[in-house]
């Protein structure tokens, strides 16, 4: 369920809050290392072998907090989404079986790239009609390879929706940042995209991330030498 603007903006605080409360734990934790130093309870060797404890720790600690509070900003700002661009994620949160099309798609908006790159396609909405349309999308979960759960990137349209005028076509940019840990290289993922206002009709979303090219070592004499 969809918590109000509020809630969510509670949320977003108390994550704050949580990460803050980590650093000064961190922090407090190193100045009692450095008193035990000065007071002469701990040698230079006791000492080091503390400080690296404290590092490793303290580490772990710092990039589980990391990933912990990325995760909860992530999730919030995409429910804020969702209640200020309803057209656009109004099914989200519905169950993934729900979301099937009887419609066969019209087209297929291809997007391609490397983990961390955002993939950018545009497609064409046209009004063959006499009257104004009322654009606007609805997105599907993205699903990829077996065993992995559907899952919701931050993609963006460009425009979100519009008012079509008669005998009128637009181009909408689709922007999906291939977001690392959600796309995984040599993988294809696929989504839905119905567009409404016109007429009602699906075109699939296909993502297929592409994996880094490789670093090749090269005999500096041999370049020399051609």
């Amino acid at each position: 369920m969809i918590g109000r603007p509020e809630e969510i903006g509670e949320r977003i605080q108390d994550l704050t809050v949580r990460f803050g409360a980590e650093i000064m734990r961190s922090l407090q934790r190193y100045s009692e290392l450095l008193q035990r130093f000065a007071s002469g309870e701990l040698d230079e060797i006791a000492a080091r072998e503390a400080y690296l404890q404290f590092v490793r720790d303290e580490s772990a600690s710092y990039f589980r907090s990391v990933a912990e509070v990325g995760t909860g900003y992530y999730n919030a700002i995409l429910e804020l989404t969702s209640i200020y661009n309803p057209p656009l994620f109004e099914q989200a949160f519905r169950p993934a079986h729900k979301q099937a099309s009887s419609r066969p798609p019209r087209g297929t908006i291809e997007l391609s790239g490397l983990p961390g790159d955002e993939a950018v396609a545009t497609f064409r909405v046209d009004n063959a009609s006499n009257d104004r349309k009322q654009i606007s999308f609805v997105l599907s979960e993205f699903t990829g390879p077996p065993g992995l759960a559907p899952f919701r990137p931050p993609l963006r349209l460009l425009p979100p929706r519009f008012i079509l005028e008669p005998s009128h076509s637009q181009l909408v940019t689709v922007c999906l940042p291939l977001v690392p840990g959600l796309f995984i290289p040599e993988q294809r993922y696929n989504a839905l995209l119905t567009i409404r206002g016109c007429e009602v009709f699906d075109m699939t979303i296909d993502v297929l991330v592409h994996a880094s090219p490789s670093v090749n070592a090269r005999n500096v004499r041999e370049e020399e030498g051609s």
